[in-house]
């Protein structure tokens, strides 16, 4: 009966893991890193995030992510280093992980770059089963457990960055391991290799407005491909505004704003999928602290 149960389980647990097995994240041109490794180190000074997300707000264990990170750039040795810690929950499931970034950056003139970046990063994976719908309820090996499990992940990135403009390629989930729980020999979720392109130019209008359009191109190969078309409009460099179209059918608002060394930005996701009866929208907020780093900390010089 209990393997029957884990079938179970295991068959409706494969279809949650390719809906989203990657924190979604509508802000992220905010911090590139996030979704490339390569982007590790292009910003400046020394930025301190803390984002929080909460999906479908409404819906019962909707997804939610919470992630602090900084990044450095170390301009005497041509490389950026930066650091991840996250939360990820997604009804019974839970991602509690790390992520240690590098890049390698070589200067190709004046104000372009590229980043080669490479991550190592693990995760404890948690189910619980007391968030299931099983068909024997009067189990005690399924409502008194939770299963966890370590799991090594790694990411690449490649990522070009001028002033002006950036484009990156990365891939995510390299290693790709199944994740294996209760003994019984069923695959509860393979994770999957993801593909991101990013690219986006920035337009100055005029001494006060710069225009900045961008995209993200999301490919997994074994769900249908996912766009993002962005567009942000900034004002005398502190304070923006922009609005984004995901082809999974969210229309995303974004506004936010900068004060000496914080950055403040809010995204607001309306779904207008078939879910959107049952959910409330969701909603993204983030804090960045610049911290000052001086030019002769910093290095003079790159290659």
């Amino acid at each position: 009966m209990k393997k029957i149960i884990f079938l179970i389980l295991g068959i409706s647990m494969v279809l949650i893991a390719k809906t989203q097995q990657l924190p979604l994240y509508s802000q992220y041109m905010f911090n590139k890193m996030l979704l490339n490794p390569g982007a590790t180190g292009s910003e400046k000074n020394l930025p301190v995030q803390l984002a929080i997300r909460q999906q479908w707000v409404g819906f019962e264990d909707a997804p939610s992510t919470q992630v602090l990170n900084a990044q450095y750039c170390l301009e005497d040795y041509n490389m950026g280093v930066g650091a991840i810690l996250y939360v990820d929950r997604f009804g019974p499931e839970q991602k509690l992980g790390f992520q240690l970034n590098y890049s390698y950056i070589l200067k190709l003139g004046d104000e372009l770059k590229l980043g080669l970046g490479l991550s190592l990063q693990g995760f404890q994976y948690r189910l619980d089963y007391t968030k299931l719908n099983v068909i024997d309820q009067s189990d005690p090996n399924i409502f008194d457990a939770k299963e966890t499990k370590f799991v090594p992940e790694s990411d690449f990135g490649l990522f070009l960055y001028h002033k002006n403009y950036f484009a990156g390629i990365s891939g995510n989930q390299l290693i790709g391991l199944p994740i294996v729980v209760g003994g019984q020999e069923i695959h509860i979720a393979k994770l999957v290799r993801h593909f991101n392109f990013l690219g986006g130019y920035k337009f100055k209008l005029n001494n006060d407005f710069d225009l900045e359009p961008s995209m993200l191109i999301k490919s997994s190969f074994k769900a249908p491909h996912q766009l993002d078309f962005n567009l942000k409009t900034i004002f005398q460099n502190n304070y923006w505004l922009g609005f984004s179209y995901r082809t999974s059918n969210d229309i995303i608002a974004i506004l936010g704003l900068n004060f000496k060394e914080f950055d403040l930005g809010f995204a607001v996701d309306f779904v207008t999928s078939d879910i959107a009866a049952y959910q409330n929208g969701s909603y993204e907020l983030f804090i960045t602290y610049k911290i000052p780093v001086s030019n002769k900390r910093r290095g003079k010089s790159m290659l």
